[in-house]
């Protein structure tokens, strides 16, 4: 028998069992969100694909939602094709289906936990980050993956905003769980690949800013504060760098006007590292956009009339990784959200309702978790205080003020390496808790005695030793597996 034919456009490939027909009948739909286009394949390899449009130099080439079949093996459910991105051919299709579900045939499919892989095929010029994870399917309960392929040319940006791309996703996995599982229960519902690509196409669209409309590695002192043709009160300043430091370098910052906003994010990002100025936004007064988890520096244009607490999306700063520290320069306010240890509850309690309202449909009703989420934030400190004076008594030289910033961060990260070094000390590399005279030594010791001191070094020092924040700041009560290992569902 042949193994194609001319006439029909039919391809016969017998090594893999695909009857694959004509290029015409396989493109996808022109508009995001009609009726998707199905590609005639054998049944083994049959699945619908869309097109994500509006989304200006993106560094995403294809989004996979794949699953395993116990009779067929590695399937792909659903792609999201990027308008303009090069097209995936099928035996790459073929190839990232069966990467993402490898070795996940012996899968507890009761956990409803989120695993990360990241594969770097560079025989087919891409690299897959990808999602695994057990849903609800059209044929019960199984291994799910959520692959996104980018280009090898992204790896650098890739491995720059890495922990912003999995929050991301992950996050997502869980509520393609919950969708998947809400369609299998009421199959009158619309097709969940159209409520699954608008959520991932607002992560795709801003993920993608990030390319061209991050913060520059190098950020101008003449656009920050401490250039004099730009004035800010000294407490004011000292506030912001002081709460923006306890809370690992996450600021929101919000005003009636784009310069003021930009002035101080351009200000909190001199004491950010250079990855974390790549995952940060200015704002941009013709095209905002909205706040987004995980985000270090980013703005927001408030109405004049319009109070602090009323016009944030708690559920996006509660769902960071980290406490964020909100500032208001229409108001000279600032404020943080809680602690690291309550951060954590309060971080899985919001994903846990985002969640129950998608499930319920109840979306527009999304409510904050109740409770002081603003509580005081006026932790006396010295360590701003003192480099503000000293910084602006240095000649208005912008590379003499630069250098100086350069070595006060430095100070900042030793005394965050020394805190480890005496905890580990004192507590047996953790194995014992720390008693009271302890502490007191230690923060003697590294001169920490003011309260925000020590909470700045202290978050510093959880960015290099994960897990010391909660040792000493922490409530002994909460078990650790609430902090780091606790399921979602």
């Amino acid at each position: 028998m042949s193994n194609s034919n001319m006439n029909t456009g039919i391809v016969r490939n017998m090594d893999v069992g695909i009857i694959q027909f004509g290029e015409t009948f396989l493109k996808p739909p022109d508009v995001f969100g009609t009726s998707s286009a199905r590609t005639p394949l054998s049944p083994s390899s049959d699945f619908t694909t869309s097109i994500i449009k509006d989304v200006s130099d993106s560094i995403f080439r294809a989004i996979l939602l794949v699953h395993w079949d116990n009779i067929l093996g590695p399937r792909i459910h659903h792609v999201w094709t990027i308008d303009g991105a090069p097209n995936l051919s099928s035996s790459d299709l073929r190839c990232i289906t069966g990467q993402v579900l490898s070795s996940e045939i012996c899968r507890d499919i009761d956990s409803s936990f989120v695993d990360f892989k990241f594969f770097n095929l560079t025989h087919k010029e891409i690299i897959v980050p990808a999602f695994v994870f057990c849903a609800k399917g059209s044929y019960g309960l199984g291994v799910h993956g959520l692959a996104v392929v980018l280009s090898q040319g992204e790896l650098q940006l890739y491995l720059e905003i890495h922990e912003l791309l999995q929050r991301c996703f992950q996050r997502l996995a869980y509520k393609i769980q919950v969708i998947l599982d809400t369609k299998v229960q009421n199959p009158s519902d619309s097709m969940p690949v159209d409520e699954i690509g608008r959520y991932l196409s607002d992560s795709i669209r801003f993920i993608s800013a990030l390319k061209k409309q991050s913060l520059a590695e190098n950020v101008s002192l003449s656009n920050t504060a401490f250039c004099p043709h730009h004035v800010l009160e000294f407490d004011f300043l000292s506030q912001c760098i002081a709460s923006h430091l306890m809370t690992f370098g996450r600021s929101l910052i919000i005003g009636e006007t784009a310069e003021r906003i930009n002035l101080v994010i351009h200000t909190l990002s001199l004491f950010n590292t250079i990855s974390e100025r790549r995952c940060s936004l200015l704002i941009n007064p013709h095209h905002p956009w909205p706040i987004h988890h995980d985000v270090y520096l980013q703005g927001f244009i408030k109405h004049i009339k319009d109070p602090m607490d009323s016009c944030l999306p708690m559920t996006e700063i509660l769902c960071s990784k980290y406490p964020t520290t909100v500032i208001d320069v229409s108001t000279r306010v600032v404020k943080q959200t809680l602690s690291y240890n309550q951060h954590i509850i309060h971080s899985l309690e919001s994903l846990q309702n985002e969640l129950y309202c998608i499930q319920k449909r109840q979306v527009e009703n999304l409510l904050v978790l109740n409770g002081e989420l603003y509580p005081s934030s006026a932790y006396p400190d010295t360590l701003v205080q003192n480099f503000l004076t000293e910084m602006f008594q240095l000649p208005e030289s912008c590379e003499v003020r630069m250098a100086y910033i350069t070595q006060f961060t430095r100070l900042l990260y030793k005394k965050a390496e020394c805190l480890i070094e005496h905890v580990k000390a004192e507590s047996d590399s953790a194995r014992i808790s720390m008693r009271a005279n302890q502490m007191k030594k230690i923060r003697q010791d590294l001169f920490l005695n003011a309260e925000g001191d020590f909470r700045i070094i202290v978050a510093l020092a959880e960015k290099l030793k994960p897990g010391i924040y909660c040792f000493l700041l922490g409530d002994r009560r909460v078990d650790r597996a609430v902090q780091t290992n606790i399921e979602i569902l």
